[in-house]
């Protein structure tokens, strides 16, 4: 002989679900469910409880009586001043809205619960001080053309190795500003007159300093530091020193 199946309410969230759990192992759909049906399987489970919390079980006790008075009803004859009284709720229908909300919200908070286990995975960067370009870059020409399509297309690889790359937990704090950043072009091109525009990342850089490095850019270019050039199409971008203004 088997033995008796025992649980506790904390299997449960309250008695419907319960409800949606015998429901579920009878393979019944809630548009075909007469409540009366599972009563008998419910007061099973009520005997079997192994722990019983007075405050928690009254819930799952008010849902017995609740069920007991369906089923006495089911087996009675419909009082003819009910079947007229358009006031009249039937407590089996009544139930089956709140077993159909109920599952409703608790199929919701199990898509939230995923969503927030996939949410422990996600770093966010700290807040930073923004740097204010005080003076405003009125960009046109050919050159600035060249950079902006050099500067999408990097970031664009950029974005492509990131989904690739494995997931890193360890974030590092940004330590460079446009004004840094233009002090290392300028001290590059003064050395070596010419560089190529993909030479000034690595394989590291994040979009964070590949944004502040065009900026930076986009201002000696506009100053008349440096111009851009381009052998052929779809080639690696060259800056050029023209040392136009000793100023950073």
């Amino acid at each position: 002989m088997s033995s008796p199946i025992l649980f506790k309410l904390a299997q449960f969230e309250g008695p419907l679900d319960l409800l949606l759990h015998l429901i579920s192992k009878a393979k019944i759909d809630l548009q075909d469910i007469f409540v009366s049906e599972i009563t008998e399987q419910y007061l099973s489970y009520m005997e079997q409880i192994e722990e019983l919390d007075m405050e928690r079980a009254s819930e799952f006790l008010n849902m017995a009586a609740t069920l007991l008075y369906i089923k006495s009803r089911a087996l009675l004859p419909v009082k003819r001043e009910e079947s007229e009284d358009e006031d009249f709720i039937d407590p089996e229908e009544e139930l089956i809205e709140r077993l159909r909300a109920y599952k409703l919200y608790k199929e919701a908070g199990e898509r939230l619960a995923k969503l927030e286990e996939r949410a422990k995975d996600v770093y966010y960067k700290l807040p930073e001080e923004l740097i204010d370009v005080e003076q405003e870059i009125i960009i046109d020409g050919s050159d600035a053309d060249d950079l902006y399509r050099a500067f999408l297309e990097l970031l664009r690889r950029r974005n492509s190795e990131t989904e690739e790359a494995p997931r890193r937990v360890e974030i590092k704090q940004d330590t460079f500003s446009i004004r840094i950043q233009k002090r290392k072009i300028l001290r590059r091109l003064r050395q070596e007159k010419e560089i190529a525009f993909s030479s000034l990342f690595d394989g590291q850089a994040s979009r964070m300093e590949i944004a502040v490095t065009f900026i930076a850019l986009l201002e000696l270019w506009h100053i008349g530091e440096l111009a851009v050039r381009q052998k052929k199409a779809f080639s690696d971008i060259a800056l050029v020193y023209r040392g136009g203004a000793e100023k950073d």
